[in-house]
């Protein structure tokens, strides 16, 4: 394992991409068909939950006709098309990962999402270049919360968890690299604003990332950028 020095490991929609908007038109789109409305705030209960068990409680309050692998099928195209289109980037993401990769800190993208997506939406955000690793969630037989995928993440590149930082928005994110020992930088947005986690650091957005907690312990500086 490689000392002395830290690599940092992002999540990947809401942390490198803005790609929430995509996901939750391509579910939109196909209840229209279903003749159900589905405003925005309804979709957002069901960010960080598995596609079987958000298609669950979707037919438990929608009259829903849609068989789950018709609605899988669907879904998974749709958003594929999507990101290989190119998902807009959060503020400062492709500024942050030059300048780690310029510096020489090792960077990997650790993301539930499917392999085939993770591929489709780097390259089609123009990003694949500037990451040593990706996980994807196939990877894993566990997904997040559990630590898994970061002690995964961690070990192809050759890390001790203690030596990563977590880049992450959500609430099983944070959770999944805490467990994991590492050090936490939390993303903020309208959803997790409210909610009291148990990161090290906290960002409006990945400008204000500091290449001096490389060198820290961890700060336990809840609440604060």
């Amino acid at each position: 394992m490689a000392t002395g020095s830290s690599a940092v490991i992002f999540d990947m929609d809401g942390v490198l991409l803005d790609s929430e908007p995509l996901h939750y038109e391509a579910v939109r789109l196909i209840l229209e068909e279903q003749g159900v409305d589905f405003p925005l705030e309804d979709y957002f209960r069901y960010l960080g939950t598995t596609l079987t068990s958000t298609w669950d409680d979707l037919c438990e309050r929608y009259p829903i006709s849609m068989p789950f692998e018709d609605f899988e099928g669907r879904y998974n195209s749709d958003v594929l098309a999507q990101y290989l289109a190119g998902a807009p980037l959060i503020g400062g993401a492709r500024a942050l990962v030059a300048q780690l990769r310029d510096a020489g800190v090792p960077i990997a993208v650790a993301s539930s999402s499917h392999r085939i997506w993770v591929d489709a939406a780097l390259s089609g955000a123009g990003l694949s270049e500037y990451f040593d690793q990706t996980t994807a969630g196939d990877e894993v037989s566990m997904g997040k919360p559990s630590p898994e995928i970061y002690l995964k993440a961690a070990e192809k590149l050759g890390f001790e968890p203690a030596d990563c930082i977590a880049v992450e928005d959500a609430p099983a994110g944070v959770e999944s690299a805490s467990a994991a020992g590492m050090r936490v930088v939390l993303v903020r947005s309208e959803l997790t604003n409210d909610l009291d986690l148990a990161s090290d650091w906290q960002v409006d957005d990945l400008t204000e990332f500091k290449l001096t907690w490389l060198s820290k312990p961890s700060a336990n500086l809840v609440g604060t950028a």
